[in-house]
């Protein structure tokens, strides 16, 4: 069953219908991760490694290999537009702010968390034992933050803002993709992720549904009254999706943790809008990840606040 016949009052508003599209392959990328997870045993006993950080990149590997194959597929299947270009001359002051701009708002974070009374490693959910040695540190961490960058950089910017791509301008896609991203992708232990939680999928979902059946109704119930009342189920999960912000929100040092993870989101989609290169994204990831955890490291080794 096609994706217009499934979605009633998709098919004919293709932004809609898109995102529809994103959801469904969110799901897929959550789904994959359940699988690389079970899959990480029999692939340890297949290759057998030694030590920590072997275990972490081998797993990180399977785990990357495969979600660049099924975003890959989905991309080719779809006719998304992969753009690899690497950044240009011109573009060196977009590549600049990438990397800057991510340890200029964790350390604002971490000033007004201890302004406040909030430890940065409570809104992380990570720990570093105290007189871990620097290198152990960046041996253990390197795989996390490569995983973690690749991954982001290949969910948010060809699956998703590629998506959009399809029937909106970059600019656009760009804003989409990072509203997207901020509520599917965020929320997670340790911020942003490129694995949405099951919970985040089903509001997603419930307001595809409700956003179907509400263009649905406009366009096929005669009475203005009731084709009205079909906008409320969506108003009703864009109410739940607020509730929920506000809910994870207890402290102004959340607040600006939260507000880094989509500052970055939009520096990533429009930097990748502006420059055609996937190096641009990546670098910003890979900084606001590292920055989070080296702040950890550096200023509350031996501290567990969660």
């Amino acid at each position: 069953m096609s994706l217009r016949s499934a979605a009633p009052g998709l098919g004919d508003h293709p932004l809609a219908a898109e995102l529809a599209a994103v959801v469904l392959a969110l799901l897929g990328v959550h789904l994959w991760r359940r699988i690389a997870t079970m899959l990480q045993p029999a692939v340890s006993n297949v290759v057998p490694v030694g030590g920590p950080v072997a275990d972490s990149l081998l797993a990180g590997a399977v785990l990357v290999g495969g979600l660049v194959a099924y975003v890959g597929a989905y991309a080719a299947l779809r006719g998304v537009d992969v753009r690899l270009a690497p950044p240009s001359a011109g573009d060196r002051h977009r590549l600049g702010l990438a990397l800057l701009l991510p340890p200029g708002l964790v350390a604002c974070t971490k000033a007004v968390g201890d302004a406040t009374g909030v430890p940065y490693n409570a809104l992380t959910m990570s720990a570093w034992g105290a007189g871990t040695p620097a290198t152990t540190f960046l041996a253990l961490l390197g795989p996390g933050v490569l995983v973690g960058a690749c991954s982001l950089t290949v969910v948010c910017h060809l699956l998703v803002q590629g998506t959009f791509e399809r029937v909106v301008d970059g600019r656009r896609a760009a804003a989409l993709t990072t509203v997207v991203a901020a509520v599917v992708l965020t929320g997670a232990p340790g911020g942003l992720t490129a694995f949405p939680q099951p919970g985040k999928l089903a509001l997603a979902g419930a307001f595809v549904v409700a956003l179907g059946i509400a263009l649905y109704a406009v366009e096929h119930v005669d009475r203005d009254a009731l084709a009205y009342l079909a906008y409320l189920p969506v108003t009703a999960v864009l109410g739940l999706v607020i509730i929920a912000w506000a809910a994870d929100t207890g402290s102004v040092a959340e607040l600006l943790y939260g507000a880094t993870q989509v500052a970055v989101l939009w520096v990533a989609a429009t930097g990748y809008d502006r420059t055609d290169s996937l190096l641009l994204p990546a670098a910003a990831y890979g900084s606001l990840l590292l920055s989070q955890e080296a702040v950890v490291y550096l200023f509350e080794a031996g501290l567990q606040s969660w």
